[in-house]
Parts: structure tokens; C-alpha cells; sequence
């Protein structure tokens, strides 16, 4: 096999490339639940014996924690959560998909377990890991509102920060906080930076951002104070009131619960959002200029809310927003705009890549290789009834 040149491969076709990709993943997916199922069994065969995982770590080259780590896996999924592991054998999910499932189901019943299992599989395949990550979380939150809630205190009693050394003298510096209190840090430290950055600093922005950063902690003075950020929490009036649980979301993180959604509210500026009472999908805004106004750019973003381009989580917020059809032939309106981060709103006008809106919110793409992807319309909220 030989690499791309351009948008054409020497020696086979571009779709081939993607069926033999398609194959051989499937294939490793097969032996990776093999190779679960032997262990789970032999785990079983020898329960009782205390040091049976010392043999399997010393054949696989594995550490100790290493091996504790993966036979809890294989058991979990072979006893609580087979429809995975069967997914995993057809090649239907990949490794880390199962292993998601694994991890964000451990606190539950082995029943709720279940319940997540098939929701999340439902939808599992045609979604990407960080896409199926967020699902499963919001599905854990629906399935088990007390548990989340008791087990969110728990983390947030755990708030902590720490430095890892890197190599070539740099170290990297972190904090483990609550989620709106790090998305509020993330984003002032991303506005001061993208004030300071001028056309003349040879820094990037990144680079900006990090001296932002040290700049704050170390109090350095600075004409910051006047910088301001915000935040988009979506949520529904029910919760807002009280009258109802369902999460809210957090733009650039995810869903959050009902009860921090509320304690948000209270020094908020909020903007009324009307959406599809089955589908959850936002409705129509439009208007005739070619820069879209601010209560448009809210809405495309609400209602995208990550890039649309195939699999990227990108937040919308962040996004460019791209005219489907190019203005003025096309209109500046949610059913002509899209949120495309800045890389993939490049690969659309840099590409043979096709990207059309049939309606409002729902993306289709034909690749260069002449494969079709689409993404629907996601509700405001998460999903639709009756998760």
C-alpha cells in the first residue's frame, strides 16, 4: 500500500483505503473481546487463588495495576454489560467505546446497568468516542438523577491542584474543579489572551494563553480587570422552576446537573430559546445580512452545539459559522449557517468535500472518497423523550 498524494493514492483507490481501514479495525475489535472473554473465563476458573494475575502479568509484559485493571474490565463486561462485549466481538464499537460504558456504569445497579447499556448501544456505532462519552454520561445522569447528584458531591469535595513534571524543563500545572468554575477560568484566560494578541507578537495563541495563565497566578500586573466571559448553560424552564430534573448543558463541557443548572440562573442574563416539542430541535431565526447578528449567532450556536462537521466535539461557540450555500446566493439564516470550527471550516473550502443543509440543522457530506456521512440536528438538551 502506498500513502496519499493529493487526493488520489498510487496503487489503490481512496474507498478501498477506507474499506481495508473499516476491515481491519473490525478485526481488532474481534480479538480484543476474544481476548476479554479468556481472560474474564480464566479469572473465574480461578477465583479464590490469590496471586492467580501475577501469571498474566509476567506473560503479558503487563504491571500489576496494569492487569487488576483489565480483568475487572473483562469481568464487568462479560457479567453486567454483555450486549457490549458482544458489540465489541461484531466490530459495532471500538475498545474504548466499551471501555466508556465500563467506567461511567461502575457506580450503578447491575439493573441501571443494563438500562444505560442499551441506550448507549442504541445510538453507539454511529457516534464517535467522545461523542458516545458525553451520551453515556447524560443517559447515567437520566437513569440515576440521586446517585449523580450524591456522587457530583463527592467529586467536588475532591477539588484539588497539582504540578507534573515534563521533560526539557516544562511542567504542567492543573486544577480539578467544578465544572462551570473551570470552564469560567478557561474561557477569561482565552479572552484576556485574544486581547493581548496582536498582529506583531510573535507568540501564537497558545503561547499567549499560557503567559495569561502564569501572568494571573503570579498577580502581575495588567489591565485585565476589565475583560469579561461568558458562559452558555442551556436549560429547560420545567428545571429552571423546579418542577422538573432533567440536565442542563454547558457549553464546551456537556451536560450538568439540574440543580447546578439552577444555582447558575441567578446572576444570568437568559434568552428565550423555542424548540421542537418532540424532537428538541431548535426552530427557525433568519435575517438578511451577510454577518450574522448576535441573537442568530446564539441560536445556530445553541442549536448546533458542537461543529458539524462528521465526529468533532468542537464547541460551536468557538466555531466559525459558515453559510452552507455561499452568500448572498444562499441566505444568512439558521437553515443556510452551520458551526464549523476553524479547521474544518478550512476543509470545506479547501477540499473536494460536499456539504449540504436539506434542512435546517442537518448537515450531509459526501468525502472526496465518495463516502456519505450526516449529522442530524442534536436536541437543545440532549435526547429527545423518552431518555
Amino acid at each position: 500500500m502506498r500513502f496519499l498524494i493529493t487526493n488520489k493514492i498510487v496503487g489503490m483507490e481512496a474507498v478501498e483505503v477506507l474499506d481495508a481501514l473499516d476491515y481491519h479495525h473490525k478485526q481488532i475489535a474481534y480479538h480484543q473481546a476474544q481476548s476479554l472473554r479468556v481472560l474474564a473465563e480464566y479469572a473465574i476458573a480461578c477465583e479464590g487463588e490469590e496471586f492467580f494475575d501475577a501469571e498474566i502479568a509476567a506473560a503479558m509484559r503487563w504491571t500489576s495495576r496494569w492487569t487488576t485493571d483489565q480483568i475487572a474490565l473483562a469481568l464487568d463486561l462479560a457479567s453486567r454489560l454483555p450486549q457490549t462485549l458482544d458489540a465489541l466481538e461484531k466490530g459495532e464499537i471500538d475498545f474504548y467505546k466499551a471501555r466508556v460504558l465500563h467506567d461511567q456504569t461502575m457506580p450503578l445497579s447491575a439493573d441501571l446497568a443494563a438500562e444505560v447499556e442499551a441506550r448507549v448501544l442504541a445510538k453507539a456505532a454511529g457516534q464517535t468516542g467522545a461523542q458516545m462519552r458525553q451520551l453515556t454520561r447524560r443517559v447515567v445522569m437520566k437513569v440515576d438523577p440521586e446517585g449523580h447528584r450524591e456522587r457530583a458531591e463527592e467529586r467536588k469535595q475532591q477539588r484539588c491542584t497539582g504540578l507534573d513534571a515534563v521533560e526539557d524543563d516544562m511542567a504542567r500545572i492543573w486544577a480539578f474543579l467544578p465544572a462551570h468554575l473551570a470552564a469560567a477560568c478557561s474561557a477569561r484566560v482565552d479572552a484576556i489572551a485574544r486581547q493581548a494578541h496582536t498582529p506583531s507578537d510573535p507568540r501564537t495563541l497558545d503561547q499567549v494563553r499560557a503567559d495569561v495563565f502564569a501572568d494571573l497566578l503570579l498577580a502581575t500586573p495588567d489591565k485585565t480587570s476589565a475583560v469579561k466571559v461568558e458562559l452558555y448553560v442551556t436549560v429547560s424552564a420545567a428545571t429552571l422552576m423546579g418542577l422538573s430534573s432533567q440536565p442542563g448543558e454547558l457549553a464546551g463541557y456537556g451536560p450538568i446537573t439540574a440543580e447546578l443548572a439552577r444555582n447558575l440562573a441567578g446572576d444570568a442574563t437568559w434568552r428565550r430559546l423555542l424548540t421542537d416539542p418532540v424532537t428538541g430541535e431548535a426552530l427557525e431565526f433568519g435575517t438578511s445580512t451577510y454577518r450574522p447578528p448576535a441573537a442568530l449567532r446564539r441560536f445556530v450556536w445553541t442549536r448546533d452545539r458542537t461543529c458539524r462537521f462528521p465526529g468533532c466535539m468542537h464547541p460551536s461557540h468557538e466555531s466559525d459559522l459558515d453559510h452552507t450555500i455561499p452568500f448572498p446566493r444562499g441566505t444568512t439564516s439558521a437553515a443556510n449557517l452551520g458551526a464549523f470550527c476553524r479547521r474544518h471550516h478550512r476543509v470545506k473550502h479547501r477540499t473536494a468535500w460536499q456539504v449540504s443543509q436539506p434542512n435546517p440543522g442537518r448537515f450531509c457530506f459526501r468525502s472526496p472518497a465518495g463516502k456519505t456521512y450526516e449529522r442530524h440536528p442534536e436536541p437543545v438538551l440532549g435526547d429527545p423523550p423518552p431518555f
